[in-house]
């Protein structure tokens, strides 16, 4: 299945795609390569056209007395974002897959893999879209996250056959893991941005006098 139907089907029929899912044959590397990081490219595109290029978004940094971010720091910074965003998908399979057993599901990489990687489907394609909203752009994002938690919701029993009487229950601390390794990802990259914008300003600075 191509990566554009994989995409349109698990947004739009959920339900259906996963079982078809769960029978695939797939290895973690392939789902990475094959979809995770294609769809994770879209956010840095929106980014650095969006900011880098149109400035749309640069204007929430006028209190910090920057005018626009450019497009070489937002390209910078989305490829971070990247990624991190990456590191921490690989992060989640593997707490899925180390406590899928503790609600009597199935301890497997491979399907764990599979559940975070597809569920990631609206952030990817809403970070697309945000950066172009402005100040709409957060409610995007904000339903892109709700559609990845019901994605998640809806898959674990399929995916990680676990019982059903179970599936909130591990819903609820995926999501809870989920939410702190987001606090650590955006204060990281918040963190990188505010040094590299200052820290450029100050060799600009230096080099003018």
């Amino acid at each position: 299945m191509s990566l554009v139907d994989r995409a349109k089907n698990i947004l739009l029929n959920p339900k259906s795609e996963w079982d078809v899912i769960a029978k695939e044959s797939a290895t973690v590397g392939g789902l990475f390569t094959g979809y995770a990081v294609p769809l994770s490219v879209m956010p840095v595109v929106g980014s650095v056209i969006a900011m880098g290029l149109l400035g749309i978004g640069a204007g929430s940094l006028a209190p910090l007395g920057i005018a626009s971010v450019g497009v070489g720091i937002a390209a910078g910074m989305a490829a971070v974002g990247m990624v991190l965003g990456l590191v921490m998908l690989w992060l989640m399979s593997f707490i899925v897959n180390a406590v899928s057993p503790s609600f009597n599901g199935k301890s497997d990489m491979v399907s764990a893999t599979k559940l975070m990687a597809y569920a990631s489907t609206p952030s990817w394609i809403g970070g697309l879209i945000a950066p172009f909203l402005g100040p709409v752009g957060g409610l995007v994002s904000l339903a892109a996250i709700a559609y990845v938690v019901y994605l998640i919701y809806t898959g674990i029993r399929p995916v990680m056959e676990v019982p059903a009487e179970k599936v909130a229950g591990l819903t609820v601390v995926i999501i809870l893991i989920y939410i702190v390794l987001s606090m650590i990802l955006t204060m990281f990259i918040g963190a990188m941005l505010i040094t590299s914008l200052f820290g450029g300003a100050m060799m600009a600075g230096a080099t003018s006098i």
